[in-house]
């Protein structure tokens, strides 16, 4: 994943309120940066092909590339 999509997953996930869904917390990183959608769309869309891979949920997979990113 390209560096400026994990900056909007990590602040995506450090900022993300009890109980919502990653998507939801992707989806608003995104706004706060006057990004468009379509990076919206590009960062789930890789979230979601790897965890289907692997067969593990989006949020292992967000936790595995912000770590992989220190």
């Amino acid at each position: 994943m390209e560096p400026a999509l994990l900056e909007v997953l990590r602040d995506a996930v450090r900022t993300r309120q009890r109980k919502e869904d990653l998507d939801r917390s992707v989806g608003r990183a995104v706004r706060r940066r006057e990004l468009d959608f379509q990076t919206y769309v590009e960062i789930m869309s890789e979230l979601r092909e790897i965890a289907k891979e692997d067969k593990v949920s989006i949020e292992a997979v967000a936790k595995r590339l912000l770590a992989e990113d220190e």
